[in-house]
């Protein structure tokens, strides 16, 4: 066993553990249960799989309706569509930027200042998303100090009219964050800063801190890696968020009123990447993988359990075969994993079965890389590939069965997640978005 290499700072010491558990029993509550009124580019427990039904399944050979097409400045931040506007962030030459688009039209409803443009990063634009929350919503741009130590990743909180509600930029962040969850009145969010704060619950209405889980001062100075978004769930009662360490190579699950660490999964010892992909959690199982495809990937099936009131974790199966997603979100669909594996100028489309880690099917080609992205809706698979093309195809658990292909016309460096909303298709370029229908 690992020895403990992380601490947890609280203003509350008191689990509040249920009384009564049965000791095996599992049971997992929805997060869109908790969170009614929210809307995330990760809808269903960190999983790429939206509720959307009645969608096209058949394109016309110029691909779906574009509907419109909006030039807003460089940046990854995917498009989130809530309360009749569509939300993502950009930057200028010297500042970033929240923007708010009409949905129908692509018009620029309001646009609001984050923060200064970073002066050193490996990319243009916010990547965060981000996350609507009734009339609120959430964002993280990137720091802008000098020193990489020192950098400071600020919190926003936008009214949906665009008007500032809080801010929080005390230094706790490091030089990026994970696009932020909301469950409840709790905002968490992650940070790739090895010196200070792994992980941060707060208030979501006023930006108080509540706890943060810290690092190790032993463990400080580690490697950075890019922060993957955050996982929650509910395992017999007992809340949970899960997330993705660097400097100490685990996958962690805390627990989401105390911050108090409940267990732990170290990366595969060959394993020396920070690069992780947003955990996804079906039932009591989750799923996680990262890699670069430089030979240090792997991926692996968890079971959480319920035990004396505490939560515990086994490995079901652990795989340095399958490759990975370099940076992007698997798609769980009828306990089938689709996702990309590869490396950066050739790799693959797969399906691979949940329970047991067997490779059902890939589809290889120098049109699919490890960066690539794909959402599933209605049995269907939206997928960008290396050509800028969206392509459709079945959710097929017996092969790749391609119903389209569009070109986007749009470049799509380490592209986003696509989202959708209201039968509408949204697809983040670097330097624009294009809207698409998929629904008649």
């Amino acid at each position: 066993m690992r020895p403990a290499d992380l601490k947890t700072t609280s203003d509350r010491l008191t689990l509040p553990w249920m009384a009564a558990l049965a000791a095996l029993a599992v049971t997992v509550a929805a997060q869109d249960a908790r969170c009614s009124d929210l809307e995330r580019f990760l809808p269903n427990h960190g999983n790429s799989v939206y509720p959307a039904t009645g969608l096209l399944r058949q394109w016309p050979a110029e691909g779906p309706k574009e509907l419109w097409r909006a030039e807003i400045g460089p940046g990854k931040s995917a498009v989130v569509e809530a309360r009749g506007r569509a939300f993502t962030a950009t930057e200028t030459e010297d500042r970033q930027y929240a923007i708010c688009l009409d949905p129908l039209s692509g018009a620029t409803r309001w646009k609001a200042l984050l923060y200064p443009k970073p002066n050193r990063h490996f990319t243009k634009g916010p990547v965060t998303s981000p996350v609507v929350d009734g009339d609120r919503v959430y964002y993280i741009p990137y720091a802008t100090k000098t020193d990489v130590w020192d950098m400071i990743c600020p919190i926003v909180c936008l009214g949906t009219d665009g008007r500032e509600r809080w801010r929080l930029d005390d230094g706790l962040w490091g030089t990026e964050a994970s696009t932020p969850l909301v469950v409840g009145d709790t905002l968490y969010v992650s940070t790739d800063n090895p010196q200070r704060v792994v992980l941060a619950a707060l208030d979501k209405m006023t930006g108080a801190v509540r706890w943060t889980l810290a690092v190790e001062e032993s463990q400080r100075g580690r490697e950075l890696g890019a922060p993957s978004s955050l996982t929650y769930q509910v395992v017999a009662g007992i809340p949970q968020v899960i997330v993705a360490t660097y400097g100490t190579r685990e996958i962690l699950g805390v627990h989401a009123e105390s911050g108090q660490i409940m267990w732990r999964y170290p990366y595969p010892a060959a394993i020396s990447v920070g690069l992780v992909s947003t955990p996804v959690a079906v039932g009591s199982r989750l799923f996680v993988c990262a890699g670069e495809g430089k030979g240090k990937d792997f991926s692996a099936c968890l079971e959480m359990r319920a035990e004396n009131g505490k939560i515990t974790c086994r490995e079901v199966y652990m795989s340095t075969d399958l490759q990975a997603n370099m940076f992007n979100t698997v798609a769980i669909h009828e306990d089938a994993v689709f996702g990309f594996g590869g490396n950066r100028t050739a790799g693959f489309l797969h399906c691979t079965d949940l329970p047991t880690g067997r490779l059902l099917w890939k589809q290889a080609g120098r049109e699919w890389t490890n960066q690539q992205n794909l959402v599933i809706a209605d049995g269907l698979v939206f997928a960008l590939t290396a050509n800028n093309e969206l392509v459709l195809a079945e959710a097929s658990r017996t092969g790749y069965h391609e119903l389209g292909r569009v070109d986007l016309k749009l470049e799509l460096e380490r592209p986003q997640q696509p989202t959708l909303a209201g039968g509408r298709l949204y697809i983040r370029g670097m330097e624009s978005v294009v809207c698409f229908q998929v629904k008649p």
